[in-house]
């Protein structure tokens, strides 16, 4: 789909979103047009499993409760929802998680690009790209948009109160912010289809490693 480049490292390009506003759905779409798709929010869950010094960082600072074990009597891994709760309001306490939680994902992230040294681009897609300063490590950000009481409706759709949505919401970049920040806008406001701006998408990332290329 993509022109190759010189360049031995994959061109990255940085999905983000605010909640609800469908960039997960890009993703989708890129991974089924054959590029490669790097999900933060995924790895770092997985990270609490995998991570045992992580994992047991976490435990010692908010205790017993927020772990999971298994059969073996074992802290195996790391209920999420219960620790969203413990930092949720508490700002000192989140960003003590941050700043454990987000080298070990950027550590993850670039060892999983290390496999993907034959795509000439990846998407690497993370609910707060910008916020954890991980824009920095790629190429091109898109940002993927949504009117907030259309973002609303779907996250109450999917199971969140009304009061939840809109303190995660307070919580991330405004869409202005995000907008003047990336490089692309895709709007996924159930009014401008979605699959022809993704396709516009490749087809500028496809020039934008061809010129890569060129310069390498």
């Amino acid at each position: 789909m993509a022109m190759r480049h010189a360049s031995p490292r994959p061109f990255v390009v940085g999905i983000t979103g605010g909640i609800a506003a469908g960039k997960s759905t890009v993703c989708r779409t890129l991974s089924s047009m054959g590029v490669a798709v790097w999900d933060a929010d995924r790895t770092a869950k997985s990270l609490y499993r995998t991570n045992h010094e992580l994992r047991a960082e976490v435990v010692g600072r908010f205790g017993l409760d927020v772990a999971l074990w298994n059969n073996q009597g074992e802290v195996a891994d790391i209920d999420t929802s219960r620790l969203a709760g413990c930092v949720f309001d508490h700002p000192e306490e989140l960003s003590w998680l941050e700043s454990k939680v987000h080298p070990a994902v950027a550590n993850a992230f670039e060892v999983w690009l290390e496999s993907q040294q034959t795509c000439p681009w990846v998407a690497r897609e993370a609910a707060i790209l910008f916020e954890s300063g991980n824009d920095l490590g790629c190429d091109a950000v898109v940002t993927v948009e949504a009117p907030d009481e259309l973002r609303l409706e779907r996250a109450q759709r999917r199971g969140a109160s009304k009061e939840d949505v809109a303190k995660r919401m307070m919580k991330q970049w405004p869409s202005g912010d995000r907008i003047a920040r990336a490089q692309v806008t895709i709007w996924n406001d159930g009014v401008r289809p979605l699959l022809p701006q993704v396709e516009q998408l490749c087809d500028a990332v496809d020039r934008w490693t061809a010129w890569r290329g060129q310069e390498d």
